[in-house]
């Protein structure tokens, strides 16, 4: 399947919670690798998480998760502190619905790329705040020959 990184970049901004690395998955059709590269306590209850989402070994998407450990249910604080799955891949595996509020969306046509910041609320309550930096020069890479 042919698509431009703009199409691209609307699905991964319409996507489900959770789905953005199946989403990459389908459109791109190569093999997409989340990794949780590190998670820190940065205050008492305070996490921040950095992930790495890859395409054919490229950087697309590099993700900065803030959490408070008092707002979470034991169970998925015990999976995040494994450091094996992404937030999204553990809300969908336990069955948690959550919705996304977007606080920003920026553009920098100099550097290729698109940020974006949100938050992932679960019963009005807000779990996860997320920076995410979208890399549109590496979106299209997989399609070149």
């Amino acid at each position: 399947m042919s698509m431009s990184s703009e199409d691209l970049l609307q699905r991964i901004l319409d996507a489900p919670v959770g789905q953005v690395v199946t989403v990459l998955g389908e459109a791109l059709n190569c093999n997409i690798r989340l990794q949780v590269v590190e998670q820190n306590t940065v205050a008492p209850n305070q996490f921040v998480r950095k992930v790495a989402i890859t395409a054919q070994g490229l950087p697309v998407i590099k993700a900065y998760v803030k959490f408070d450990s008092r707002v979470l249910p034991e169970f998925i604080l015990d999976d995040l502190l494994k450091k094996k799955r992404g937030v999204g891949t553990i809300l969908n595996v336990n069955g948690i619905n959550a919705s996304r509020n977007v606080i920003s969306l920026n553009r920098n046509p100099d550097e290729n790329k698109v940020t974006r910041e949100y938050e992932i609320i679960h019963n009005k309550t807000i779990w996860f705040t997320i920076l995410e930096e979208i890399r549109l020069g590496n979106l299209g890479s997989n399609n070149n020959s």
